[in-house]
């Protein structure tokens, strides 16, 4: 890299490049203070090189507020989640996929700090965006409706205590979002699955099947937390059932081939935090654990944890 500054120059944009690879290995060897150095420098470079819009600068940017969040350093990450989402609304506008990502990694963060109205009107204006450049029934407005619905949850938390009327209500809005994250998302797996022989572009939908099967797995937890939320709250009417069908649908999605080489390859992470979550709330309510079968569904996804567990010890 020495080199190369001398030869190019350290204000060159090729040079700011080799800085950013080399600070993506050194974060993958845990060297977070130094990664993070040669990232904001690299930024700095493409900045006063001219090129603070561009898809370069914007991804530099990313990573580290990526780096930032992974940190606990919130406050930094929103500041930075901020002038990427203004750098893209000056260079895109609001019709484009790139502004919707940057507001929605901006409004998890501002979830996280609390700031809930502003979080709220991000996502429902992300959502409108992608309806109108991809579809109704595409995965990535599932994963904005699964935000919504987490969202939602949290004020119900935070009203528990204080408005019975409003927190009723908000029960009722996230269990119709992620209601339509959970089938938007099956909708699309389910003809994947029926007529895998017959697809061509593999690459398309291997992309499809990753992206609603991982918003399907945050959707099943939400469901979960839900139903936790209503059994704090004493909601006339809460039983085992929603709790019992996500735990079902979680366990599908490991036990069907057309799913289960997707979690074991791509979202083992995101699968294990979901079943965890699962079974950690069925397991601390009597009344759901007593059910018929629930001792079975739990046997069951203490054996796929297991699997998943040795699985990652063999690789």
């Amino acid at each position: 890299m020495q080199i190369e500054g001398r030869v190019m120059g350290l204000g060159h944009p090729d040079y700011a490049n080799t800085m950013y690879l080399l600070a993506k290995v050194l974060s993958q060897q845990r060297k977070g203070n130094d990664a993070e150095a040669l990232i904001r420098e690299s930024i700095r470079i493409l900045e006063e090189a001219g090129l603070g819009e561009s898809p370069a600068c914007i991804q530099r940017m990313r990573f580290l507020s990526l780096e930032l969040v992974k940190s606990k350093r919130l406050v930094e990450a929103e500041s930075l989640q901020r002038k990427i989402l203004h750098n893209l609304e000056l260079s895109k506008g609001w019709d484009s996929l790139d502004t919707t990502m940057a507001a929605e990694t901006l409004s998890v963060t501002l979830q996280t700090i609390g700031e809930l109205k502003e979080s709220e009107e991000l996502l429902e204006r992300c959502l409108a965006v992608r309806r109108k450049i991809l579809s109704e029934d595409h995965f990535e407005v599932a994963g904005i409706l699964v935000h919504l619905a987490r969202l939602t949850l949290l004020k119900i938390i935070s009203y528990i205590k204080v408005n019975n009327d409003l927190c009723r209500s908000h029960l009722v809005k996230a269990k119709q979002l992620v209601s339509d994250s959970i089938r938007i998302t099956e909708g699309i797996l389910n003809p994947l699955r029926e007529n895998q022989k017959k697809l061509k572009s593999t690459i398309g939908i291997e992309r499809e099947k990753i992206g609603a099967t991982a918003v399907l797995l945050q959707a099943l937890e939400v469901v979960g937390l839900l139903e936790a939320a209503k059994k704090r709250k004493q909601e006339p009417g809460s039983d085992y059932e929603h709790a019992e069908q996500a735990l079902r649908k979680c366990i599908l999605l490991y036990n069907e081939p057309y799913t289960r080489n997707v979690v074991s390859k791509y979202l083992r992470q995101q699968y294990e935090r979901c079943l965890s979550s699962l079974m950690l709330i069925i397991q601390h309510d009597p009344d759901i654990l007593n059910a018929p079968g629930m001792q079975d569904l739990l046997g069951e996804s203490q054996r796929i944890m297991k699997e998943l567990g040795e699985e990652k010890n063999t690789k």
